[in-house]
């Protein structure tokens, strides 16, 4: 069987666009191409793909943006994500578990709060205009995709059980087929009431209403007072220089800067031949999880923090190391990537976190909520753990690298905590090596599951599987588990003046060009 290879790269000078759906990139290019800026395509793009991609991300999920603004040479970042609901605390759940599904797991989705935030500082067009692709998708139905389709068989009976799920994705008893058509009028009818008043109606009105009711109607911790409450803020990116590039991830509760100190310990063995600097990635990446994964939810913790690189030559020179716990649960994403010809830029995720995320569809609004909430710890030691409004330890890692101030590269992908290992791996063969972008995607990739086990496609150099051995890192070679492996959206300024996108198709991903 072999692995799904990129399309070409695609080449223009006025703007590129990567997103992780055809419909979602026409839309980013319409709105483009009628005067909108680019965080008014963003808007246009998120929006079809939260219609389009319902096991990826929806309006009751969240999201991270960075963005680089040519006028002030800045790069900015906004934090959409959820917060815990006021009712949400170690006690509410005495087993000691929270979730993996249902309807209390969700965190207040912060999706439109971004779109809000986003438009009022970088936005031109009225959002009418900017949700009218997503509301006709909803309202006339999109076909089903194989990814749906792929997702929906292998959706686990807690996440089919939930409520309202069945109606939507599994009518008939029959999940939908690929070709099938997928109606959500309800959602065209919450779309509709954005697009005409703006985030308030999804915050303070009929939509924040009727949420509240179906939680109250499920047993989940989700109030009215939780959707007021819930805010998109600005920050200063967290930044660090590797070989001459300086590079942006988002600030905590992203896991990005866990991407950063990968690639500083990495800069010392990136001249490595490619089996030797392939075992450092993969090891400096377990070191960096261990390190540092718990504390990204300490407020007093120090970023960038980088390892010490005595740490790391010891780790490379170790056997029979680690016990992972073996754990495989996936998350899914979807992103966009922009640029333009003038220098601005802007990469996005947006995600409801496992595929699916809890499961639960409002029937009213058509919303699918998110299960963020298993995110957080219920151990009152950990700076992690649960509480009243507080964000939980994030995946979503979207970056920015910068050359010469100016943006040189930005991208995103899919795949929960490995979005950092991916990013390290296409940054590196992009940025490091200087690969043509296509090939820099469609490399072969390894990913590391939740429980640290090692997972390697097919291409990769068998001394690498054996050294990993010898630490005593469990390793699966030639592996085609899709979810992991991500899906990397990628844009490239090159030096002279034209715009390089390419989309990986690992999973469902589309880049344009003009």
């Amino acid at each position: 069987m072999t692995r799904p290879v990129p399309r070409a790269a695609v080449f223009g000078r006025r703007r590129a666009i990567v997103t992780g759906h055809h419909l979602a990139s026409q839309s980013a290019l319409d709105t483009l191409q009628a005067g909108g800026s680019l965080v008014d395509a963003m808007i246009s793009a998120s929006a079809v793909l939260a219609v389009a991609l319902p096991h990826a991300t929806s309006l009751g999920g969240c999201g991270m943006m960075l963005y680089h603004d040519a006028a002030s040479g800045t790069v900015q970042a906004l934090n959409g994500t959820g917060r815990a609901p006021g009712l949400a605390s170690p006690g509410v759940f005495a087993d000691g578990v929270i979730g993996p599904r249902g309807p209390s797991t969700w965190v207040a989705p912060g999706l439109v709060r971004l779109w809000d935030e986003a438009h009022r500082r970088h936005g031109r067009l009225p959002w009418a205009s900017l949700l009218a692709d997503a509301v006709r998708h909803a309202a006339d139905g999109i076909g089903c995709s194989s990814e749906i389709h792929r997702n929906l068989r292998s959706a686990r009976p807690a996440v089919v059980r939930q409520p309202g799920f069945g109606s939507l994705f599994v009518p008939d008893g029959r999940p939908l087929a690929p070709g099938d058509l997928l109606r959500q009028p309800a959602l065209a009818d919450t779309l509709k009431r954005i697009a005409r008043d703006g985030a308030d109606a999804f915050y303070q009105g009929p939509i924040a209403r009727s949420l509240d009711a179906f939680s109250r109607a499920q047993g989940g911790l989700l109030r009215m007072d939780d959707m007021l409450a819930q805010r998109a803020g600005w920050a200063p990116p967290v930044s660090l220089s590797v070989r001459d590039r300086h590079i942006h991830v988002m600030p905590p509760n992203s896991l990005g800067v866990l991407m950063l100190a990968q690639l500083d310990a990495l800069a010392p063995y990136l001249d490595e031949p490619e089996g030797q600097r392939a075992y450092a990635q993969i090891q400096i990446a377990r070191l960096c999880l261990e390190t540092f994964q718990r504390k990204v939810a300490d407020p007093a913790a120090p970023w960038p923090a980088t390892l010490d690189p005595g740490q790391v030559a010891r780790r490379l020179a170790s056997v029979a190391g680690g016990t992972p716990s073996g754990a495989r649960d996936p998350g899914d994403t979807a992103g966009i990537v922009l640029a333009d010809g003038q220098g601005n830029a802007l990469a996005m995720l947006q995600s409801v976190f496992q595929p699916f995320g809890s499961g639960c569809v409002d029937p009213e609004t058509g919303i699918l909520l998110n299960n963020r909430l298993i995110e957080f710890d219920l151990d009152p030691a950990s700076p992690n753990v649960l509480g009243p409004g507080k964000r939980p330890v994030h995946t979503l890692n979207p970056y920015i690298v910068m050359e010469g101030g100016r943006p040189a590269m930005l991208g995103v992908s899919p795949g929960g905590v490995s979005q950092t290992t991916t990013g390290v791996q296409v940054i590196a063969h992009a940025c490091f090596e200087n690969l043509p972008l296509a090939q820099a995607i469609d490399a072969p990739r390894w990913s590391i599951t939740r429980g640290g086990d090692i997972l390697l496609e097919p291409g990769f150099e068998p001394g690498v599987a054996q050294r990993l051995r010898e630490a005593g890192v469990p390793v699966e070679e030639d592996s085609l588990h899709e979810f992991y492996f991500g899906s990397a959206k990628a844009i490239r300024m090159r030096h002279d003046g034209t715009l390089e996108a390419a989309a990986d198709l690992r999973r469902q991903a589309c880049a344009l060009a003009e």
